[in-house]
C-alpha cells in the first residue's frame, strides 16, 4: 500500500504540469516557433525566451546539485557510454518532425487542449509511434539506427574541459546566454514582459521538477530522479488510461503530461480561446508524418526540446548538447523543405 509521502511525486508532477500548461497556453513560448523565426530572419524574441528557460533551468539545476538536494550522476544524460549514432540521428529526426508536426510534444498538448483537432491526432500518432518504436513494428528500425554504444571522452562538459568546476562552466554558459539576451534590438518583442516571464517560469518549473520527482523518498526507498519530459512519459500516460484497471500506475512523468493538458484546457476556457478546428488533408498528413518522426527521433535521442534541450543541458551533459545541435539541424532542413513546398 502506497504511503502519502510516496504519492508526493505524483501530485507534484500533476501540479507542475498544470502550471506549465497554463504558462504555455497564455504565452507564445514554443521551441518550433523560436527556431522558425530564427531561420527566417524574423524577431528572435521567442528564441530568447527559450534560451532564458534554458538559463533558469541550468542555474536552478546546478544550485540543487550544489546544495546536495539532487544527485545528477544517476541521470541518463550523464552516461559516458551512449548510442552516439542514435542520439544524433534521433535529434535530426525529432527536429524535422517538430517542424512538420507544428510543434514539439508539449506544444501539441497545449494546442490539442485549445481544440485543435490536428494537434490531438498528431499527438496520438506520436504516442502510438513511441510504443511501436519501443516494442512494435518500428523497433527493428530503432535498433538499426541506434547503433553501438560509444564511449565518450567524458559524460559532462566540466570533465571534458579537463575537470573544471561545474560552477565555473555554469557561469560561463550563463554569461553567454545573458549576452545574447541583452543584444536584442530595441524594437524586439523581447523587451515586453510576456515572453521573458514565460521563459523564466518554464525554466523554474523544469528545474523544480528534479526535486519534486524524488520528494517524500526516505532511506528505505530508491527514488527515480527525473525531470519534466514529454517522450516516454507520454506513452506511460496512454498506458495508464488504457490499463489502469490492470494496475498500470500513474507516474511522476505521466502525471505531469496529464497536468499540462488540464492546465492548458482550463486556461483556454477561461480566456475563451477554446475553438474546435480541423485542417485540410495536406496539412493533416504533414502533421501526422511529423508526429511519427518526432516519436522515433525522441526515442533515439532520449528526449525532446524540454527533456534534452533544457533538463539535459542543465546537467552539463555532453550528449545533450550534441542532441540539441542535431535537433536544430533537423529543424533547419525541414524548414527549408517546407519553404520550398509553399513557394512551389
Amino acid at each position: 500500500m502506497e504511503t502519502a509521502s510516496a504519492k508526493l511525486p505524483l501530485w507534484g508532477g500533476l501540479v507542475l504540469g498544470v502550471l506549465l500548461g497554463i504558462v504555455l497556453q497564455r504565452s507564445s513560448f514554443c521551441a518550433r516557433a523560436a527556431l522558425a523565426d530564427a531561420f527566417e530572419g524574423k524577431d528572435k524574441a521567442r528564441l530568447r525566451a527559450f534560451l532564458l528557460a534554458v538559463l533558469v533551468t541550468l542555474l536552478g539545476t546546478q544550485l540543487l546539485a550544489g546544495f546536495g538536494l539532487v544527485d545528477l550522476s544517476g541521470t541518463p544524460y550523464l552516461r559516458a557510454g551512449v548510442p552516439l549514432l542514435g542520439l544524433l540521428v534521433g535529434g535530426v529526426l525529432f527536429g524535422a518532425g517538430m517542424m512538420l508536426a507544428g510543434g514539439c510534444p508539449s506544444r501539441l498538448i497545449v494546442r490539442a487542449a485549445q481544440g485543435q483537432g490536428a494537434a490531438l491526432l498528431t499527438w496520438l500518432v506520436f504516442v502510438l509511434a513511441i510504443m511501436a518504436s519501443l516494442e512494435g513494428v518500428l523497433a527493428p528500425v530503432r535498433e538499426i539506427l541506434s547503433g553501438p554504444a560509444v564511449q565518450l571522452p567524458a559524460a559532462s562538459l566540466p570533465a571534458l574541459l579537463g575537470g573544471l568546476p561545474a560552477w565555473l562552466v555554469t557561469v560561463v554558459l550563463a554569461g553567454l546566454i545573458v549576452f545574447f539576451l541583452l543584444r536584442a534590438p530595441r524594437q524586439s518583442a523581447w523587451w515586453g514582459w510576456r515572453l521573458p516571464l514565460a521563459g523564466a517560469l518554464v525554466g523554474l518549473l523544469v528545474a523544480a521538477s528534479w526535486y519534486v520527482s524524488i520528494a517524500g523518498a526516505d532511506e528505505f526507498e530508491t527514488p527515480v530522479l527525473s525531470s519534466l519530459a514529454f517522450v516516454a512519459p507520454a506513452q506511460d500516460l496512454l498506458r495508464f488510461v488504457a490499463m489502469e484497471r490492470l494496475g498500470f500506475p500513474l507516474k511522476f512523468g505521466s502525471a505531469s503530461v496529464l497536468g499540462v493538458f488540464i492546465g492548458a484546457f482550463a486556461s483556454a476556457l477561461m480566456a475563451r480561446q477554446f475553438t474546435w478546428a480541423m485542417p485540410g488533408g495536406a496539412q493533416m498528413l504533414r502533421n501526422l508524418a511529423g508526429g511519427l518522426l518526432m516519436a522515433l527521433g525522441g526515442i533515439l535521442a532520449m528526449g525532446c526540446t524540454i527533456g534534452q534541450g533544457m533538463a539535459g543541458v542543465a546537467t552539463l551533459s555532453v550528449s545533450s548538447l550534441l542532441v540539441v545541435v542535431a535537433m536544430v539541424l533537423g529543424a533547419w532542413l525541414a524548414q527549408r523543405v517546407l519553404l520550398r513546398t509553399t513557394q512551389a
